[in-house]
C-alpha cells in the first residue's frame, strides 16, 4: 500500500521551525507545472495508485472562523411583536437593526429560549440574502449561543464561583486558541488536527496532508502526534517560488546546488534538500488537483461572480476549497480538513457599517461555495462550520451610530451542508435578558454559553468518522457535560441519512 505524503514531514518542520526566513523560502518553493512535474518527479504511478485506492466514502469539514468575535446577535435576530424583539431593542439600542430590514427565515421548528420559551419569528442581518434562502431551503442552521466552556457554568456560579471557567475569558488569543482546541491548559492540539488524525484510515492512499490550510498557522489544525501537518496554500492556490520557474538560470542553480548534498553532506544540509524536494513533490500533486477540477468543466469564476464574491478574500478561498475538493483523486484524502479565517469583527466601534460588510462578505462566499459545490455534487458530503472566538456584548459601548460593542461569550454558530437538517435554531438562544438568567456582567449582556463548543464540535466530529466511545480522545472536557447526542441537548443539527 502506497503511504507516501510527501508534504506531513515537510510542513512538521516548517510549522516548528522559529527560522522565519526558511519558512518563507518553503512557503514559496514552486512546483515545475503540474503534469510535466508529475513525469520528472516520477509521480505519475503514485497518483494513479491513490485513485486506485481511493473509495467512495468522502467527507470534508471547512472550519470557517470568524476572527475577532463576530457579534452574532445582529446576525441573528429576533422579530416580531414579542418580548424577546422587545428585549432586543431594549439592549441593543442605537446598533438595534429594524425588523423591517432583516432577511426574514422559516423556522421548520419552534426556537427554545432560555427560560422555557419557545419563539419562532427571526430574520437574518439585511445583507444576508444569499443565508437567509440557504436557511430556507434547509441547507443550513444556527446553533445557538455556543462558548467555550470547561463544565456547566450558571451566573451565579460566574460571579460567586463553584464552577472552573475557561482560562483568559474574554481573551481574544486564547479564546480563539480554546475555541479551536479546548478550554483548558496546557495547549495540547488543535481539534481538526486530532479529528485527521482520529480519522486517518480514510486516507491511506494521501500523497499531500489532509489538513489544508487557507489562512497560515493555526492552532486548530495543530496535531497531537506531530506526524500530520498543515499544508499552506495562498488564496488562490499555489504560491511559487519567486523568480524560480521562469528564471533557467536560477533553477538551474537551486536544483544542482540540491543534488550536490549527499550524505556525507551536513545534516542540515540534507535537511534542506529533503524539505525542498518534498515541497516540491506536494505541489505538484496540488497543481494536479487544480488541473483535475478545471477539467471538470465547471466555471468557478462564474459561479462565485454570480454570487457576489468574485472580489472578496473569503471568497476566494472558499473557491479554491471547491477546486481541492474536486481534485480530490489527486491528493487521496477521502477525509481533508479545510481551515479559512475571516479578520474584522473586533468592532469595538463602527459596528453597524463595518459588520454590514463582513456579513455581506461572508453571505456572498458561502453562497458560491453552496453553488459550486452543488455542480460538483458534494454539497451532501460538505460540511461547513462558521463560528468566532466569542460572541459580543448585547449593549454598545456609547449612543451614537458609529459606536461598537466589547467582548462578550456565548454566540452563534453556522452549519452549513446537504446533511445538515436545515431551517433550524438548535441549542438555546438567550433570553436577553440584562442583569439575569445568562448576563455573566453588570448589565451588559454578555451570555453565559449554554452549549459548549465541545459538545457542537463533538457532533461534527462524529458525523466525520470518530465513534462515540472515541470522542474523549478529541474534547477531554466533553465528559463534564450532557450527552450531546441527547434529545435534550437540542443538538441533532445533522442528518445521519444524508452522506453516510
Amino acid at each position: 500500500m502506497i503511504k507516501k505524503r510527501v508534504s506531513k514531514i515537510v510542513n512538521k518542520k516548517i510549522l516548528t521551525s522559529q527560522n522565519s526566513s526558511r519558512r518563507d523560502f518553503i512557503k514559496q518553493v514552486s512546483c515545475l507545472g503540474s503534469a510535466a512535474a508529475i513525469q520528472s518527479l516520477g509521480l505519475t504511478s503514485l497518483l494513479a495508485a491513490s485513485k486506485a485506492l481511493a473509495v467512495d466514502d468522502y467527507k470534508a469539514l471547512v472550519f470557517i472562523f470568524l476572527d475577532g468575535g463576530n457579534d452574532a446577535f445582529n446576525m441573528l435576530v429576533p422579530r416580531g411583536a414579542g418580548q424577546l424583539r422587545d428585549d432586543y431593542e431594549a439592549g441593543r439600542r442605537v446598533v438595534a437593526l429594524p425588523a423591517s430590514d432583516l432577511q426574514p427565515i422559516n423556522l421548520t421548528a419552534p426556537a427554545s429560549i432560555y427560560g422555557g420559551e419557545v419563539y419562532n419569528d427571526f430574520g437574518l442581518h439585511p445583507a444576508c440574502d444569499h443565508m437567509a434562502d440557504l436557511f430556507n431551503n434547509q441547507e443550513m442552521s444556527v446553533i445557538c449561543n455556543v462558548g467555550n466552556l470547561y463544565e456547566p457554568t450558571t451566573r451565579d456560579q460566574f460571579f460567586n464561583g463553584g464552577s472552573i471557567l475557561p482560562p483568559q475569558l474574554f481573551s481574544h488569543a486564547d479564546q480563539q486558541q480554546q475555541f479551536q482546541s479546548e478550554p483548558a491548559l496546557p495547549f495540547r492540539f488543535g481539534w481538526g488536527g486530532r479529528l485527521a488524525e482520529l480519522t486517518d484510515i480514510y486516507n491511506s492512499a494521501s500523497t499531500v496532508s489532509p489538513l489544508i490550510s487557507m489562512s497560515g498557522l493555526n492552532a486548530f489544525q495543530v496535531s497531537r502526534d506531530s506526524v500530520l501537518n498543515p499544508y499552506t496554500l495562498g488564496t488562490n492556490g499555489v504560491t511559487p517560488l519567486w523568480n524560480y520557474k521562469n528564471n533557467v538560470t536560477r533553477k538551474t542553480m537551486v536544483e544542482d546546488a540540491m543534488a550536490s548534498i549527499d550524505s556525507a553532506s551536513h545534516l542540515m544540509m540534507q535537511k534542506h534538500r529533503d524539505i525542498f524536494n518534498s515541497a516540491i513533490q506536494a505541489e505538484a500533486i496540488i497543481n494536479g488537483a487544480f488541473n483535475e477540477a478545471e477539467n471538470a468543466g465547471i466555471d468557478y469564476d462564474a459561479i462565485f461572480t454570480a454570487a457576489g464574491a468574485a472580489s472578496s478574500k473569503v471568497g476566494s478561498q472558499l473557491k479554491t476549497i471547491a477546486k481541492m475538493i474536486a481534485g480530490r483523486s489527486s491528493t487521496g484524502n477521502n477525509r481533508p480538513v479545510f481551515f479559512v479565517k475571516v479578520t474584522g469583527f473586533d468592532a469595538h466601534q463602527n459596528l453597524l457599517a463595518d459588520h454590514s460588510v463582513l456579513m455581506g462578505e461572508l453571505n456572498a462566499a458561502l453562497k458560491g461555495f453552496r453553488d459550486a459545490l452543488t455542480q460538483q455534487s458534494d454539497f451532501d458530503k460538505v460540511l461547513s462550520f462558521v463560528g468566532s472566538e466569542f460572541g459580543r456584548t448585547l449593549t454598545p459601548n456609547g449612543d451614537d451610530a458609529t459606536t461598537g460593542t466589547d467582548h462578550a461569550w456565548g454566540g452563534h454558530a453556522l452549519v452549513m451542508g446537504g446533511m445538515i437538517n436545515g431551517g433550524q435554531l438548535f441549542g438555546e438562544h438567550p433570553d436577553l435578558k440584562l442583569n439575569e438568567g445568562l448576563d455573566a456582567s453588570g448589565g451588559r449582556g454578555r451570555w453565559v454559553p449554554t452549549t459548549a463548543t465541545t459538545q457542537c464540535a463533538s457532533v461534527i466530529a462524529h458525523w466525520f468518522g470518530v465513534s462515540k466511545p472515541d470522542l474523549p480522545q478529541l474534547f477531554p472536557t466533553v465528559a463534564n457535560f450532557p450527552d450531546p447526542f441527547h434529545i435534550d441537548a437540542n443538538l441533532g443539527f445533522i442528518n445521519p441519512g444524508v452522506g453516510v
